[in-house]
């Protein structure tokens, strides 16, 4: 959606209602995110902002203009999220995520998987080895030790 700019440099998009669906600080606004699924575009999070109001369009083209020239941007420059400015794309940071950490990629859940089930087979193994190294070694005892006695 293009929005235009006049000559004095602010936008003609929304004016005060802008600010009325915005939060106040980027705490609040991580927060809003937090309750999001992520990644989300720029589109949904203005969505999630103005919801359940019905604003006029302009009103919602001025939210998503300051989420994506400011707002946004600013918490990817603290850190707090990873935002791609030409596709309008807001993710978790990988930062927090590490802090946090309660996410684990697919690939390091995958090599956990193997170990353990590397781990189990080879246990199950030795167990059968061992049981069937008793069996012969008991049945042989038993078969030929009583004729020589």
């Amino acid at each position: 959606m293009p929005i235009y700019r006049n000559l004095q440099g602010t936008s003609t998009a929304g004016g005060g209602d802008v600010d009325a669906f915005l939060p106040d600080s980027d705490g609040e606004l991580c927060d809003t995110l937090e309750e999001m699924q992520l990644p989300a575009t720029v589109d949904e999070i203005t969505d999630e902002l103005i919801t359940p109001a019905q604003p006029p369009l302009d009103t919602w083209a001025g939210v998503h203009e300051r989420l994506h020239q400011d707002r946004l941007p600013a918490l990817a420059e603290a850190g707090e999220i990873e935002f791609d400015e030409t596709q309008g794309v807001v993710e978790r940071s990988m930062t927090q995520m590490d802090e946090e950490g309660t996410t684990l990629s697919a690939a390091v859940f995958g090599t956990i998987s193997l170990v353990l089930l590397f781990a189990l087979l080879t246990l199950v193994s030795v167990s059968l080895l061992t049981a069937l190294t008793v069996t012969v070694v008991t049945t042989t005892v038993v078969w030929f030790v009583p004729s020589f006695v």
